[in-house]
């Protein structure tokens, strides 16, 4: 397969991806039942029903085993694509789902000691977080990635529309004139501690603010996960930084957290994932794992939901160059 032959197939595949996603995300599928699928293209990639043995017919849903593709990709590139996004397509029944990414060094930075990220990891990795947005109903940030970043969240590497975005700001201190606030571009939805509101600070142009009570100093999170599924907002994805997605995988409301580490030594800054500190080993976080190469980076894909039973388990053996 030619390198632009590949691009028009990843093109498709993730127009069919997108079209699992959006019919998850209405509530247009009738998840009991298997159906098989055709892809109806346009601005908005949708898919439309064909009977299973349709000449069309290129993803199928199954109430056993989920979204499958009717062909599977030989490319080792599209099968990725597809292993890794489709299982994020499944329809919720009830309650929310939340996603967390975050990029790092090797040492375990998301930024030097002043602030600079842009970018710790490279190309491919930030094209997979504009997937991920196109993905999710609404992406999440902290207070210092969006005072140091300045980040616009939105999917423009990519197909899928713009997701909600939402900007933890407890105190109302961020700046007013950040463009997250200004563009306009999508709506953006700025949290702050519930006894703030009538303060004085920025208000998004096209959004809400939204208040919060606070445990221990901070926002609490898990009020705030409910919150905004409640009004909507069922598949979150909470992009950083380092402090931000801690405190969520802390709080234990992470359903499937990705970490991607790049080949880089940054040598003290702003530290990356610190999760709760463990006693012992056999106490530590071990969750179910699939592991990926995106360009120069290695991501850690990690279903928090169905840890592994203790480290026992027999790892491959051998030695194998992935790059």
């Amino acid at each position: 397969m030619n390198s632009s032959t590949e691009t028009d197939a990843a093109e498709t595949l993730w127009a069919l991806i997108l079209g699992a996603s959006r019919l998850a995300r209405t509530g247009a599928l009738a998840t009991e039942m298997a159906s098989s699928f055709a892809l109806r293209d346009g601005p908005a990639p949708e898919l439309r029903p064909v009977p299973a043995e349709h000449q069309d017919a290129a993803i199928a849903w199954s109430p056993r085993d989920g979204w499958q593709l009717r062909t599977t990709p030989l490319a080792d590139p599209l099968r990725a694509l597809a292993e890794l996004y489709l299982p994020l397509c499944k329809p919720l029944s009830e309650g929310h789902v939340v996603f967390a990414h975050l990029g790092q060094s090797i040492d375990s930075c998301v930024a030097t000691a002043s602030g600079d990220s842009c970018y710790v990891t490279g190309d491919e990795n930030l094209r997979h977080l504009h997937r991920m947005r196109a993905l999710s109903d609404a992406v999440l940030v902290g207070t210092e990635t969006a005072a140091c970043d300045n980040p616009r969240l939105t999917t423009r590497m990519v197909r899928g529309e713009n997701p909600v975005r939402i900007i933890l700001d407890r105190r109302r201190r961020l700046r007013a004139d950040l463009g997250i606030f200004t563009d306009g571009v999508a709506e953006t939805w700025l949290v702050c501690d519930q006894t703030r509101l009538a303060a004085p600070g920025p208000v998004p142009k096209r959004g809400r603010l939204i208040g919060v009570p606070t445990r221990d100093g901070r926002l609490d999170l898990m009020i705030l996960a409910g919150k905004v599924a409640e009004l909507g907002l069922r598949r979150l994805f909470i992009e950083g930084g380092g402090a931000t997605v801690s405190a969520f995988v802390a709080a234990n409301l992470v359903d499937r957290l990705q970490v991607a580490i790049a080949p880089l030594l940054i040598g003290g800054g702003r530290a990356g994932l610190s999760p709760p500190a463990s006693d012992r080993l056999r106490n530590a976080i071990y969750p179910r794992c699939r592991i990926y190469r995106m360009g120069r980076d290695i991501l850690y894909d990690m279903d928090m939901r169905h840890p592994r039973e203790g480290r026992t388990d027999r790892p491959p053996s051998g030695l194998e160059r992935i790059v």
